[in-house]
């Protein structure tokens, strides 16, 4: 469906012109992260406060294709992320996102799409009274340091996964997602682990 909002044209060779077969021509672990029904389910949680001691809400978005998650996170995160408007001495409004927009859309699909599944954990967005947080498995694709990460360099740890996002123009080239968070907030908003990566936008 999304393809073909996209105008493609879909024909008997459309799976296995995105490489989603497996050299004995069964499907492989990304054509299931794509299927309509799978065990993937992403995480949204939100705290009243600045821990988690009181969690106020839980919602999973998963369970389905992972482009249709990533578009249902992307609609949740658009109504979080409050636009504060001031009515100013000359009858203007001035209003502010809480997190600059592009940031936050380019934080949450890149850790979707470069998320290691191998064990089955998918990225957790959390939502305090002072901060937003995504984190994704895997920490940074081995081979790929992390000065070479903030300098943009890219290795898809997914790479038919990317494909799809591509095809589907929900990322543009590899690597400008890093440029263009990093064009607003300062390297330290990232927390770099050997298996996990984690976005901390403050909330301002």
């Amino acid at each position: 469906i999304y393809y073909q909002e996209r105008g493609f044209s879909l024909n008997d060779s459309f799976l296995n012109n995105l490489d989603l077969y497996t050299p004995d021509e069964k499907l492989n672990y990304v054509a299931y992260l794509l299927a309509d029904v799978n065990s993937i389910s992403i995480k949204v949680a939100k705290y009243a406060g600045t821990d988690k001691c009181d969690l106020i809400e839980n919602k999973e978005y998963g369970y389905c294709s992972l482009i249709k998650a990533t578009l249902r996170i992307l609609d949740k995160l658009d109504v979080e992320n409050k636009t504060f408007t001031k009515i100013t001495g000359s009858a203007q409004r001035l209003q502010r996102d809480m997190i600059n927009k592009t940031a936050l859309r380019e934080a949450l699909i890149n850790a979707i799409v470069h998320n290691d599944y191998t064990k089955e954990v998918a990225p957790v967005v959390e939502i305090y009274a002072d901060r937003l947080s995504i984190t994704s498995y895997g920490g940074l694709v081995q081979g790929l340091s992390e000065d070479e990460f903030f300098a943009g360099r890219s290795m898809p740890r997914n790479r038919e996964l990317m494909r799809v996002f591509r095809d589907l123009e929900l990322v543009e080239q590899l690597g400008s997602g890093i440029h263009r968070i990093l064009s607003v907030y300062n390297k330290d908003i990232f927390k770099i682990s050997d298996n996990f990566l984690e976005i901390c936008f403050p909330l301002e």
